[in-house]
């Protein structure tokens, strides 16, 4: 057994995704993928959820954004309640390739694409691809290639997560610690954190899954820094303890001409930290990448 089938046997349940408002399964070739759609005709743009988080945390940002835009908020194949449906389904390209078809598959016209951190280079590989109608990117405390390996050696030291076998067992048995530790560091300090902590645990005392160790052990080798020709912001939380010392123009390996924005009392999760802020300053960005009048 290798060690993704591990993880899909670890995390496999018979129970279904909680029912929460404008949430579907979407059925792709490769896998199941949750979205939070807020639905209408109007521009749309799509968040990348960064696991653990599900799209239970949310509920704020869509209220913001949805009176204008049609809001999308995806879990990655394999977490959340995006059941796989195979082993194949936890490496990155197969991410890709299943978010992609998803996104596709609901129509949504111009579209702005979001993601955070390691999910950055998941939305940075989907606008390589050209199969959507994508009019720029955020990407959200996501480094280039070195920093993000340097971001793994912070947060996995003793190489523990990366070791077959015992990562995803140590995972699968300590995760809503591991999910609550995270939050904890990561979120900014003046940041009421228990909100989301508590969203997500709850997400995995319903079943949610967060196979971690494999996408530490099998998506390295896939991550790449190519530029993108889009226009594009690259947002950054500078209160993320987890990457006190990223470069925030390290970003700029993937999209040279972004502007760079930071938020200096968030941390690795500014558009959930402070929602209202987040939404001000990305909005003209989105207007003009939509073409609103």
């Amino acid at each position: 057994m290798k060690p993704r089938q591990l993880d899909r046997l670890l995390w496999r349940t018979s129970r279904s995704a909680p029912a929460v408002s404008e949430t579907r399964i979407v059925r792709t070739s490769l896998s199941d993928v949750r979205i939070r759609d807020s639905g209408g005709d109007r521009p749309a743009i799509a968040f990348l959820c960064d696991p653990p988080v599900t799209v239970e945390a949310y509920d704020q940002l869509i209220g913001l954004l949805s009176p204008g835009f049609r809001v999308l908020v995806v879990e990655l194949p394999g977490f959340g309640f995006s059941a796989p449906h195979s082993a194949g389904a936890y490496g990155f390209q197969a991410a890709v390739s299943a978010v992609e078809e998803a996104l596709r598959s609901l129509r949504p016209g111009p579209l702005v694409l979001a993601g955070p951190c390691i999910c950055g280079f998941v939305a940075a590989a989907i606008a390589r691809r050209g199969n959507l109608d994508l009019r720029g990117l955020i990407l959200m405390q996501t480094p280039d290639l070195a920093g993000m390996r340097a971001w793994t050696e912070r947060m996995d030291p003793k190489r523990r997560l990366r070791t077959p076998y015992l990562g995803q067992i140590l995972v699968r048995c300590n995760a809503k610690q591991l999910a609550r530790f995270w939050i904890g560091y990561a979120c900014g300090q003046s940041c009421d954190h228990r909100p989301l902590a508590s969203a997500t645990i709850a997400a995995l005392d319903a079943g949610g899954a967060y196979p971690l160790a494999t996408m530490l052990q099998g998506w390295g080798d896939d991550l790449e820094d190519s530029a993108i020709d889009v226009a594009a912001m690259a947002v950054w939380g500078r209160d993320d303890r987890s990457h006190l010392h990223t470069d925030p123009e390290s970003t700029l390996r993937h999209v040279p001409a972004a502007e760079v924005m930071q938020f200096e009392d968030c941390g690795h999760f500014v558009e959930l930290e402070d929602a209202s802020e987040f939404v001000s300053r990305i909005r003209p960005f989105l207007e003009g990448c939509l073409r609103f009048s």
